[in-house]
């Protein structure tokens, strides 16, 4: 959260700044608080009966805006804290309480609630009120109105029927009948007797005539005030239908903006796409997963970038990278465990991280050979507002573009660890190991992965045999052992010095002594 002022007060310097380094800023005070102690805050300021209700049950996780972009490259300061805008905004709150709180609301407590009752039964005793009041000048009129040469035929109780009927309705309308008719009894007693009134046929005409077309008037009036309120609601349904219109409209727009200068610029084309991936096959068959995280990094405009190989039905290894936020999850990674992520990527759908969980790649695709899962394709630094269908849909286009040399590159390389070896040995011959180890050290110098290499001592010609079983045992499925010079080397993918130094004490614990190597000898 922030302050409305902080906000914009850093959201004017980015509007100010004519070359600003990114498209999107998030703004935050960048200090957490949870829902329960913004609500004792809130308590604590409010004062009164202020009770908390906690609603959180079952809540897994929440979301913080992470203002860091936004940080370096301006100056942030908060000049308003959680505690003192919590209370400028409670203050504000009592002062306009009229326009928070309702006189029925359980903060309100047993007097607003009194109040409140108070003030419906007035609104509804107001037009009885008004209609006992009115009777009495037309009481009067009609009094006034016998007799009178001028005024003799005007019925002064039918316009005061007809007056509530058109503004309060049909059950004023009811009730000033009634008056009307104890009036027009009254006035008839003063020259014959009740008896004789009630006897008058003429008496029973008046009364139908005033009860129907009261009646009748006060219907017509319900139901005008019910057609407009039904009106009204329609009309704002309709207003709140145009808003969503209009959003849809914005949305259409902006993709129609996005569509036209991703044909102007030719970078999301097919054509375009096609042409970067083409470009692996320039490479050897050891360099093409490499410079795939490259490739991929470039067409998906994200610098973090990883590419695992599937060593078997449950984990997956790292082979190359474009930083080091990409190799967070580490070399080997359990992706079977990763339910969300491999219920989407085993349908060959691309794996979007809409939770933003912070353990999961924000998008993920696999790439399959025979219906194999050969490849995990990991983007992790993209932004939020990127994280959409169309970017799921390249990332598919991408990865069926570049599975392709992908996966023969792939199974180049397993040829070389399972035909191109030394003898009845798992040790690949002086040519192939040298093509591997310049790949990989090309690779490394590139930033697309860490490895090390290895020089065992003192392996013969007639015991390379023995020293290949007991060296593979000590080693992953993705390293490497082969011949350079005449001495046997291992290739450790993905492992760094400290790593290399952990498998040279393992082999020495075999009876092999080895050691590092920073480049091929």
């Amino acid at each position: 959260m922030i302050y409305l002022k902080d906000a914009i007060e850093y959201a004017y310097k980015a509007m100010v700044n004519t070359d600003p380094s990114q498209v999107c800023y998030h703004i935050s005070s960048m200090e957490e608080i949870n829902e329960t102690q913004l609500a004792e805050l809130i308590r604590k300021h409010m004062g009164g009966k202020t009770e908390i209700v906690d609603n959180s049950v079952g809540a897994s996780h929440r979301l913080i805006l992470d203002g860091n972009g936004y940080l370096e490259e301006y100056d942030m300061r908060v000049f308003v804290s959680y505690e003192t805008g919590v209370q400028k905004v409670v203050q504000y709150m009592k002062r306009h309480r009229e326009d928070f709180l309702k006189d029925e609301d359980a903060g309100a407590g047993k007097w607003g609630k009194f109040l409140h009752n108070v003030k419906v039964i007035i609104k509804k005793l107001i037009p009885f009120a008004e209609n006992f009041i009115c009777f009495i000048p037309f009481f009067m009129l009609n009094n006034r109105a016998v007799g009178s040469e001028y005024f003799n035929k005007l019925d002064f109780y039918l316009l005061y029927v007809l007056l509530f009927a058109i503004v309060h309705g049909q059950q004023q309308a009811l009730l000033s009948g009634v008056l009307a008719v104890g009036g027009y009894c009254f006035r008839q007693m003063y020259e014959r007797t009740g008896f004789e009134v009630l006897l008058d046929y003429n008496t029973y005409v008046w009364i139908a005539q005033l009860f129907i077309l009261g009646m009748v008037v006060g219907y017509m009036r319900d139901q005008l005030r019910y057609i407009q309120e039904e009106n009204e609601e329609n009309v704002d349904y309709l207003h709140g239908k145009l808003d969503d219109i209009e959003d849809i409209n914005d949305s259409n727009i902006r993709m129609k903006q996005s569509f036209e200068m991703q044909v102007m610029n030719q970078k999301d084309s097919l054509g375009k796409m096609y042409e970067i991936t083409s470009r692996l096959d320039a490479y050897e068959p050891e360099e093409v997963l490499f410079y795939a995280a490259e490739m991929l990094s470039k067409l998906m405009e994200s610098k973090d970038v990883a590419i695992y190989t599937v060593a078997n039905g449950d984990y997956a290894r790292l082979f190359s990278s474009t930083s080091k936020e990409a190799r967070k999850l580490g070399s080997s990674v359990k992706y079977t465990s990763m339910e969300s992520m491999y219920n989407e990527i085993k349908e060959r759908r691309v794996y979007i991280n809409k939770t933003m969980e912070e353990k999961f790649p924000l998008m993920a695709s696999a790439v399959y050979s025979s219906d194999q899962m050969q490849l995990i394709l990991m983007i992790w630094g993209i932004p939020w507002q990127r994280m959409t269908l169309a970017e799921a849909n390249r990332l598919t286009v991408v990865g069926a573009l570049i599975q392709d040399t992908v996966v023969r590159a792939n199974r180049y390389l397993d040829a070389l660890k399972e035909q191109r070896y030394v003898g009845e040995t798992n040790i690949l011959d002086e040519r192939a190991f040298t093509h591997l180890v310049n790949a990989f050290f090309q690779a490394r110098h590139k930033g697309l992965t860490e490895c090390s290499m290895i020089k065992v001592a003192g392996v013969g010609e007639y015991n390379k045999q023995e020293a290949a079983g007991a060296l593979s045992a000590q080693i992953r499925q993705t390293d490497y052992l082969g011949m350079l010079k005449g001495n046997l080397y291992v290739l450790l993918s993905n492992t760094d010095q400290e790593g290399a130094r952990s498998v040279i004490d393992r082999f020495l614990q075999k009876g092999y002594r080895s050691e590092l190597k920073e480049v091929a000898a």
